[in-house]
């Protein structure tokens, strides 16, 4: 892995596809083939192949690791952002899982929009789907996207969690998930710094996350209290 564990070059390489099929059974993988089969299911209903649109809401926003050409901070409705399935080889271990971001129905979500160039669509959504469907948590979805500082929309891909997948948890109590949060580190590192850098990204692009934030001072809280189960960084 290098410094940035999602970087183009790692996600290129599989990194994270090999670090899994060392541990068989740990996460059920997506094949190439179903992959390809996503892909063109998912460019057969844009609304135009001169440009695609990407909806970022996660670590996306500042690691994006596909090239583009323009990013929009904007909002999606009907849809919010929720730490609301394990991990147990990103920002987690087998013993001791973490939790990853995905989006569930109701509410709505600010983030930021990229646009892929036409010359560039095969090889960065193909860089894209190989980063969010190493497994199957993830459907790749269509919203439309409104600026937040102008009166531009776009439809813009991002990916929804499926809430029939096996490591779907998005009824977990807050005290389970903060302990989860504080305590749990993978390959890609440590889970509560997904969470803080999320907070920390959002402040910065002018649009906070309340609930985010409460969620982050609770699981500081907890390292406090608990500093023996912190992970080091």
């Amino acid at each position: 892995m290098t410094d940035e564990p999602l970087s183009r070059e790692s996600i290129l390489n599989g990194d994270m596809r090999k670090l899994a099929e060392s541990q068989p059974g740990l996460i059920r993988l997506m094949s190439d083939e179903e992959r390809a089969i996503w892909i063109e299911k998912t460019l057969a209903q844009a609304p135009s192949m001169d440009e695609i649109w990407v909806f970022a809401y996660g670590s996306l926003i500042w690691n994006p690791a596909f090239i583009w050409a323009e990013k929009l901070p904007c909002m999606i409705r009907d849809f919010h952002r929720s730490f609301c399935f394990w991990t147990r080889l990103g920002r987690g271990c087998a013993e001791n899982p973490g939790l990853m971001m995905g989006l569930e129905p109701g509410g709505q979500c600010s983030g930021v929009a990229y646009r892929i160039d036409a010359g560039h669509v095969e090889s960065e959504i193909d860089i894209l789907f190989r980063r969010e469907l190493v497994s199957h948590a993830y459907t790749p979805t269509w919203v439309d996207a409104h600026g937040l500082s102008s009166a531009v929309s776009v439809r813009a891909i991002t990916f929804v969690m499926d809430d029939s997948h096996e490591r779907y948890c998005g009824d977990l109590d807050q005290e389970t998930a903060v302990r989860h949060l504080a305590t749990a580190a993978g390959p890609l590192g440590r889970n509560c710094d997904y969470l803080y850098n999320l907070v920390d990204h959002l402040k910065q692009m002018g649009f906070p996350d309340p609930e985010l934030e409460s969620l982050a001072v609770n699981v500081r809280q907890y390292q406090l209290a608990h500093p023996e189960s912190v992970p080091a960084q």
